[in-house]
């Protein structure tokens, strides 16, 4: 290591040496190298001294998981929804992805429509026919939208306003299960309970529009200001749900008159709205059919449908590249 003695120097610039008894020619014979080695050691240090600037440490966010809501309102006509209004939903639609064609399954009634919903399966296929909840005859047989989250460690939520839909309850399957009275508010509000404690997946059924066609008549008033009812249920719900849900919103069928069940258009034809991240803005000209609701639902999470389920991912709805959800890639079983 180099050592350099140095002159002191004081406040003033002036040089002072410690030996005040040397000569004035001596002094300044020897001031003239020192000086010139100050400078030049000086200039040298100054140099190598130099820091080098810091690199800025930019933070980076983690990467946001999806999420999904599925919302069926019972019953729901798309042209009655159309007429009725419904702001909440029309607004999804404006920023979404949207169909007023889509269509249901035969039998157009409430427990084969959700099974076929949320499996992705055909009734021919997950065998629920009937209508009504038959505890004797056990939960649905095929995997559903559920049982796939469920096997990646995903937190799944089901919400219904009808008994019926115990049977689409596989044991393991939906983390927190409730039953409601057949109010949409109640349902909305334990949706939105649920949406801040946390899910994966979440299903939520609205089952008063169904109820009110049945006892008023489908597109009667009392039938539209139920769909409005039902409009701001899903508001209530949206207003709680995490930034970068991917909501859907459709139905189980339709109706005319004072029923349903049939293959008429007015029985068969279902809305289908989604949006989200990544979702694009337009009207769907692909078929979708209900059994697309839980493939598509499935895709978002980065997870697929068992091969022998009819369903199929709606990729119109995205826009391109369309690549599956934060999820893809990880192991079965993997959680959050």
């Amino acid at each position: 290591m180099l050592r350099c003695c140095l002159p002191n120097h004081n406040h003033g610039g002036e040089v002072r040496f410690r030996d005040h008894s040397v000569s004035r020619g001596l002094c300044c014979a020897r001031i003239a190298p020192l000086a010139a080695l100050v400078a030049l050691l000086s200039g040298c240090g100054h140099s190598a001294a130099q820091p080098t600037p810091p690199v800025p440490v930019v933070p980076v966010a983690a990467p946001t998981l999806p999420r999904v809501v599925i919302f069926s309102i019972d019953g729901l006509r798309p042209d009655a929804l159309l007429q009725a209004g419904a702001p909440v939903i029309a607004g999804l639609a404006s920023r979404g992805a949207s169909t007023w064609r889509a269509q249901t399954v035969m039998p157009s009634t409430t427990l084969p429509s959700h099974a076929s919903m949320l499996s992705g399966y055909l009734p021919s296929a997950h065998g629920i026919t009937w209508d009504d909840y038959r505890p004797e005859n056990g939960p649905i047989a095929v995997s559903t939208v559920f049982s796939v989250a469920r096997a990646a460690g995903l937190r799944t939520v089901l919400i219904a306003g009808k008994e019926k839909l115990r049977q689409l309850d596989v044991p393991g399957m939906v983390q927190r299960f409730d039953l409601c009275a057949a109010d949409d508010q109640e349902v909305a509000s334990r949706a939105a309970g649920e949406a801040m404690a946390g899910f994966d997946l979440m299903f939520v059924h609205l089952p008063q529009t169904d109820l009110t066609g049945h006892a008023q008549g489908w597109m009667s008033a009392a039938y539209l200001d139920a769909i409005a009812g039902a409009d701001r249920a899903v508001g209530r719900v949206l207003a709680a749900l995490p930034a970068g849900t991917t909501v859907i919103v459709t139905a189980d069928h339709g109706g005319h008159d004072f029923n349903h069940g049939t293959t008429q258009p007015a029985d068969m034809l279902i809305p289908w709205v989604m949006a989200g991240p990544r979702v694009a803005v337009r009207t769907l000209t692909t078929k979708v059919v209900t059994t697309d609701t839980a493939a598509t639902a499935a895709w978002v999470l980065g997870l697929s449908l068992p091969g022998g389920a009819s369903g199929r991912p709606v990729l119109e709805a995205f826009e391109p590249p369309a690549v599956t959800g934060a999820r893809a890639g990880l192991a079965v079983g993997a959680s959050r």
